[in-house]
């Protein structure tokens, strides 16, 4: 059989055209069936580089033999990021054909290992051959805030490369908030409108992407607030339309690296927000505990290998049962177990639970040796270069990205919501450094930051990130990896909260 390939494959080299990737694609499945049955290696890598040599004889063909090919290529490694890595690939170089259509199935169900979105990025920017479109180079995103929300639209440096697709739209349902979040292969400008209730048709907001072009599912069914998500094609753009249940305040604003538009709805206004009960008192219902990473995002990682997805984990489930026995506070956890849940859906999940507060709990990374200690995040234009490098961690963008975004956030940024964050934060600094102060001398209080972090955009509640220790330094990756430290620092979230609560 390996020499009927090889004499198949050789022909396939003498010939030229169809003829050629016709032969070198029989070879190619010989090739894998002999590896599908043996597992040697030889056959494997020889069936890559054969359907790689069919594809490229046949231009015609190239997108289902570079599919086999990365089907083949994810079985060898085991590894399914690296299909949809692959796929995704192929879809952004040839996006308006048959083939296309049917890898967006796959990468369908392959959700569960859909890379972080700078990887995407990257992907679709080689696919287009170029380095896409920067933003904010001498511009300001121009805000327009009214009775209604508020809208954030970049500024554009220079005309778009190229067509701009919608790639993806995201739904994240809620009975009285709900986000959408439209994917595009770079940025491009957006106006948004809304269209009253009419007799028996919903009222609606719209959003109409200029130059955006769409194919795929034209209408998304979703439960609550936004009935359904229609898209459609008009003569300069795309129009993404939400029908909606009731009347509706809404946040429309972008995310740079990917380039995606976020269309925020709730039936709350947005200066309601967690004014004293009565003096001394706030009210703090619900809580949102957001164990950072998770999945295939193990976050990063200590010399000895300890994870920061883990570590995230166990304090937040930790925290969890502490806040609900001792405090009566309702708590959600955006993740309960190993999964990854993508930046977009945390605070999504936080709005939909109407909580009163949102932590964010990551462990803290840096190639400085000497970095160690705990701070705490809000968002918030920051000239901060730790803070940048940190928000850019977080974030799996560049510094550039997250100063862009806190940028962006600035323009409708709710002064009284963000004191109210940056008063927790404070109480959550000045309760960590009380409990790991008991058996943990030299810890150090390294304050409260403002950065760009994205699972904080858009947040109706005041929320914060905890980078509870450095796990890149040995000494705490170590303290890190014990029982005790993990709940003192669950103590330390748990006090923070009671302590804002109390009106302290």
């Amino acid at each position: 059989m390996v020499a009927s390939a090889d004499a198949l494959a050789l022909a396939g080299a003498r010939a030229t055209g169809r003829e050629a990737a016709r032969l070198s694609a029989v070879a190619a499945a010989m090739r894998e069936r002999l590896w599908r049955y043996e597992h040697r290696p030889a056959d494997g890598l020889e069936a890559l580089e054969l359907y790689e040599t069919a594809a490229r004889a046949d231009p015609a063909q190239a997108c289902g033999l570079r599919v086999q090919r990365a089907l083949l290529g994810g079985d060898i490694d085991g590894d399914p990021e690296r299909v949809y890595r692959e796929l995704y690939s192929i879809r952004a170089a040839a996006p308006r054909t048959d083939c296309a259509r049917r890898v967006g199935a796959m990468l369908e169900r392959l959700e569960a290992f859909r890379p972080l979105p700078n990887v995407l990025a990257e992907l679709e920017r080689d696919a287009r051959g170029d380095a896409g479109v920067e933003l904010m180079g001498s511009g300001r995103p121009r805000a327009t805030v009214d009775g209604a929300g508020a809208v954030v639209v970049p500024a554009l440096d220079r005309a778009p490369s190229g067509p701009t697709r919608i790639t993806a739209v995201e739904r994240y349902p809620g009975e009285d908030s709900a986000r959408i979040v439209v994917v595009l292969t770079q940025p491009a400008l957006f106006e948004v409108g809304f269209i009253p209730k009419q007799g028996k048709l919903d009222a609606r907001l719209f959003v109409d992407v200029k130059g955006g072009t769409y194919k795929g599912q034209l209408a998304f069914e979703t439960p609550g607030l936004v009935k359904r998500v229609r898209l459609g094609q008009r003569k300069d753009g795309s129009r993404i339309v939400l029908d909606l249940a009731a009347p509706v305040f809404r946040k429309v604003f972008y995310l740079p690296e990917p380039f995606r538009l976020v269309i925020d709805v709730s039936t709350t206004p947005p200066t309601e927000g967690a004014a004293p009960v009565r003096a001394g008192q706030r009210m703090v219902r619900r809580v949102v505990l957001d164990a950072g990473h998770g999945g295939h995002d193990p976050g990063a990682t200590g010399p000895n290998g300890l994870r920061e997805k883990d570590v995230t984990l166990d304090i937040a489930q930790r925290a969890a049962p502490l806040l609900a026995r001792e405090l009566g506070v309702s708590t959600l956890m955006t993740r309960d177990t190993d999964e990854f849940v993508s930046l977009d859906a945390r605070t999504a999940r936080a709005n939909a639970f109407k909580a009163d507060l949102f932590v964010s709990i990551h462990c803290n990374a840096s190639e400085d040796p000497q970095a160690t200690g705990f701070m705490t995040f809000v968002l918030d234009d920051s000239r901060d270069a730790l803070a940048s490098e940190i928000a850019a961690r977080e974030n799996a963008a560049s510094a550039a990205a997250a100063a862009e975004l806190a940028s962006v956030m600035r323009q409708f940024a709710d002064q009284a919501s963000l004191a109210r964050s940056v008063h927790f934060a404070e109480l959550l600094q000045r309760s960590a450094a009380a409990s790991l102060g008991f058996g943990y001398v030299g810890t150090a209080d390294r304050g409260v930051r403002r950065a760009g972090f994205y699972v904080l955009a858009g947040a109706h509640m005041p929320a914060v990130l905890f980078e509870v220790s450095f796990i890149s330094d040995e000494r705490e990756e170590t303290r890190l990896n014990t029982g005790d430290y993990r709940q003192k620092l669950a103590d330390a979230i748990v006090n923070a909260v009671r302590a804002y609560r109390d009106g302290h």
